[in-house]
């Protein structure tokens, strides 16, 4: 599945999945669950509290869900690149994503 993204979206998704010359740098956390977002997921917490989030597609059942740590307040609710690569090789074993998946509109 390829999604066509606006230049915003695309430029945070392209942070996670462009290997080590992209993957430098920090991603805020509530870009990362925007993002998410306009690709079609909710982010929603745990019922128990505590950090743990878990993002659901909206409009296709056949994607499985998955969860993820919102990051501290002492970090500044920010991924670093370790955090990053982390999150990309979920995403991409979860639902097969690479760069090549995410694309800007025109």
């Amino acid at each position: 599945m390829k999604y066509w993204l606006n230049k915003k979206t695309y430029k945070i998704m392209s942070s996670l999945f462009g290997g080590s010359r992209k993957n430098t740098g920090i991603l805020k956390w509530r870009d990362f669950v925007s993002a998410m977002s306009k690709i079609g997921f909710k982010c929603t917490p745990v019922s128990s509290g505590g950090p743990r989030r878990i993002f659901e597609a909206r409009d296709d059942a056949k994607l499985p869900t998955f969860s993820w740590d919102e990051p501290s307040n002492l970090k500044g609710g920010e991924l670093g690149p370790v955090e990053k690569a982390r999150l990309a090789k979920e995403l991409q074993e979860r639902y097969g994503w690479t760069e090549d998946t995410f694309n800007p509109r025109k």
